[in-house]
């Protein structure tokens, strides 16, 4: 009976430790807004100038190397759909993307981060274009300023529902 019980504890050990090795796979978390400003023919077209362009372009190929030619700068024969710029403002916020068709850095804090931290927030507010919510830690769509500048499986999965919206 004490060999029983001793074979029983050690195996109920062995099973509690493999479980913590063994991770099961969980669906991505999907976090959209009820807005985008992607037009009808799935493109998010973008006009105007920031002092943070090399970033924010970096920031359009990481969506776009997802989901090739999304977000294009705008030309002569298309329609825009938002427009960047900078702004000055004592605060918290890096940047800002509004419904009416609009991104805009903040220069108080987009002029101290790093070239990662840059990247992030003009990813970030893109995917709000894009139609995306914040999300967890580690993704783009985090809702603070990080150096994650690539898309997660949230930030994934979050940007296949909003693109099944336009």
């Amino acid at each position: 009976m004490q060999k029983c019980k001793k074979f029983l504890a050690i195996a109920l050990a062995i099973c509690l430790v493999s479980s913590f090795y063994i991770m099961p796979t969980f669906a991505a978390n999907v976090a959209i807004l009820d807005w985008h400003l992607v037009d009808s023919g799935n493109h998010l077209d973008w006009s105007g100038s920031t002092g943070y362009q090399t970033q924010f372009n970096a920031a359009v190929n990481i969506w776009n190397n997802y989901k090739s030619g999304v977000i294009r700068k705008d030309s002569w024969n298309t329609i825009n759909d938002v427009t960047i710029s900078d702004y000055y403002e004592v605060s918290s916020t890096a940047g800002v993307t509004a419904k009416a068709g609009t991104i805009k850095f903040n220069t108080y804090k987009m002029d101290n981060y790093t070239t990662s931290k840059k990247r992030n927030v003009c990813a970030h507010e893109l995917g709000h274009a894009l139609g995306l919510a914040h999300n967890q830690k580690g993704d783009i769509m985090y809702a603070y300023v990080s150096i994650v500048t690539s898309l997660s499986a949230n930030d994934k999965a979050s940007y296949n529902a909003s693109y099944k919206r336009y």
